[in-house]
């Protein structure tokens, strides 16, 4: 039985006479979320207690006697496809919370005295802390489809993926300063194989903001080009 397709058109509430129908868009937003994405995070739940593929229950989170491979089978394959294929939702504190500044990067031997060096790392955390996370928020509230594009341009996924509680090794998107002298153009680089942007280490773009903007523009439409939607 298609429990996606069965819904479409009946009551969100059904003891209130003037609830909203279901449509394939709330069904998205809606069901599947509370339904079945917090289904699945009850399934984690129970692997980290030892749950088996087509095993018996180790954990009160399951009922008695179901397996993982039942678990699984019972979501409907439109839905398990609608949750893998298609864009998440995430929110900029969201993005902000998993980028990890590297500062004062160098492929090379540093050419300049440390005291320089000093004064160059404290203009990136400030280019960070200000700019950086500004452009992220402004842009973020102009367009939805944003952050969707430059975590996917960080990382080559248009999604921040799933991380237990308590895991030792969390996600995160690593914001490079790099003293190496930054290809024609000055764009913002990126290295997908380690969830990286690379940006250039001096002070291109301090106190620029709208060239900051420019440049990560014409870099996301690039990264664009390779969406395989």
């Amino acid at each position: 039985k298609n429990v996606i397709k069965d819904r479409i058109g009946m009551k969100i509430d059904e003891e209130d006479d003037n609830s909203q129908l279901w449509t394939p868009d709330s069904i998205f937003k809606k069901l599947i979320p509370d339904t079945f994405i917090h289904s699945r995070s009850l399934i984690l739940s129970g692997l980290e207690d030892g749950l088996s593929l087509g095993g018996k229950k180790t954990s009160s989170k399951l009922e008695e006697g179901s397996g993982l491979a039942v678990a699984l089978r019972a979501i409907p394959l439109e839905a398990v496809q609608k949750i893998i294929f298609g864009k998440s939702t995430m929110t900029v504190e969201e993005v902000l919370a998993v980028l990890e500044p590297d500062y004062c990067k160098c492929e090379g031997d540093w050419e300049g005295d440390d005291e320089r060096k000093a004064e160059e790392r404290r203009e990136q955390e400030k280019f960070f802390e200000g700019d950086f996370k500004r452009y992220l928020r402004e842009e973020a509230s102009k367009n939805s489809d944003f952050l969707e594009e430059f975590v996917q341009f960080c990382t080559g996924s248009n999604y921040l993926p799933f991380v237990s509680p308590g895991d030792d090794k969390p996600f995160k998107i690593t914001v490079e300063f790099n003293f190496t002298q930054p290809e024609p153009g000055c764009h913002p680089m990126a290295h997908t194989c380690v969830n990286t942007i690379r940006l250039p280490g001096t002070g291109i773009y301090w106190g620029n903001f709208d060239l900051l903007r420019e440049k990560m523009k014409e870099a996301l439409a690039q990264c664009s080009r390779f969406d395989f939607e």
